[in-house]
């Protein structure tokens, strides 16, 4: 059962890197498997490396060795969680996708009543308020709202028409055998990519950023998508290497600091959240290029018709669920002290 438990855990965090401007770490803070789960990227270390090649001798002691390494840095957790992830991301891609483009403002109603429900997390493990610790959460809030202003209007139109003038050359020279769907596999696209991946799994394990708006601002995020679903290895592997490398490092970092400064470094995430609420936000303005929307500035509804009513129902849904799994991992661990 527990098993099964951290494998949807994972394929929740899954969905989240999937869509720009909603934080896997956000999830992982409200799923309570965030320290665990930092920790454990933490453990990971050469040791780890020595005691797999150590499998190579084919005798016991080397198996006694590598499972206790195995323990050490807690690899089931860390395999489910994963395994978790890359099976929500495969099979939910295209319907993210489709989700984000036929109904965008419900669905990201349903993330921000999760988001906003779950700050309640972040802010519950705060052991000792402090004013310190509110000024990071509201340092935190600062640096997400520069960050999703950091590209305006005018930038975000240049790149869509750009894209869009590269889907209609690439569909213009096609040939018989349908198109390509292969990326860019020279070697500066794929350190382009390795680039990409140790930046967007950084983001992705602090609550609040997302990893798919980094990719995004970037330019890279339907490359990603693209190879996601293409199924091309090249530029999924140079990608995943750089992810590799960066949550290695950053875990480390976020590690140091809940070890030193706890309390101020949860405020600062719990500022993440709470400022991730702008990004997320549903009602926006809008330009048409290409036949594609292109969703620009915050807005408030003119109006109130069948389409802002759907949003609100989904962000009340969003926010009614986590409230129960705040209720439940209440109870379960009233029911453990007891």
């Amino acid at each position: 059962m527990q098993v099964v438990k951290i494998f949807i855990k994972g394929m929740v965090i899954g969905i989240a890197n999937i869509i720009p401007g909603v934080s896997g770490g956000t999830l992982a803070l409200l799923l309570s498997i965030y320290e665990r789960l930092i920790t454990a990227i933490h453990n990971i270390s050469l040791c780890t490396l020595t005691a797999l090649l150590g499998l190579l001798k084919f005798n016991r002691r080397a198996w006694e060795v590598f499972t206790a390494e195995m323990r050490r840095i807690d690899a089931v957790f860390l395999i489910l969680v994963e395994l978790g992830a890359i099976a929500s991301i495969m099979a939910l891609a295209n319907l993210m996708t489709f989700l984000l483009k036929t109904f965008h403002d419900p669905t990201y109603g349903f993330f921000l009543g999760l988001v906003a429900v779950s700050a309640l997390v972040p802010y519950k493990l705060i052991k000792k308020k402090s004013i310190i610790s509110g000024l990071m959460a509201l340092l935190a809030v600062g640096g997400i709202l520069l960050l999703s202003q950091s590209v305006n209007e005018e930038a975000r139109l240049e790149k869509a028409q750009v894209k869009y003038e590269m889907k209609k050359a690439t569909s213009a020279s096609m040939d018989e055998k349908g198109p390509d769907k292969s990326g860019d596999h020279s070697l500066p696209n794929l350190i382009f990519m390795f680039g990409v991946g140790v930046v967007g799994i950084s983001a992705m394990i602090l609550p609040g950023i997302s990893g798919s708006f980094l990719l995004l601002l970037m330019g890279a995020y339907f490359e990603v998508l693209q190879a996601i679903t293409y199924l091309d290895f090249i530029i999924i592997i140079a990608f995943s290497i750089g992810n590799i490398v960066g949550l290695l490092a950053f875990a480390r970092f976020i590690k140091h600091l809940l070890r030193r400064w706890y309390d101020y470094t949860m405020g600062f995430l719990l500022g993440l959240v709470v400022g991730s609420l702008w990004a997320i936000w549903p009602f926006k303005t809008s330009s048409e290029v290409g036949g594609e929307t292109i969703y620009l500035t915050n807005r408030i509804p003119d109006a109130w018709g069948g389409n802002e009513f759907a949003t609100l129902a989904m962000v009340l849904a969003g926010g009614a669920i986590v409230a129960v799994f705040i209720w439940i991992e209440a109870q379960q661990t009233r029911k453990e002290r007891v």
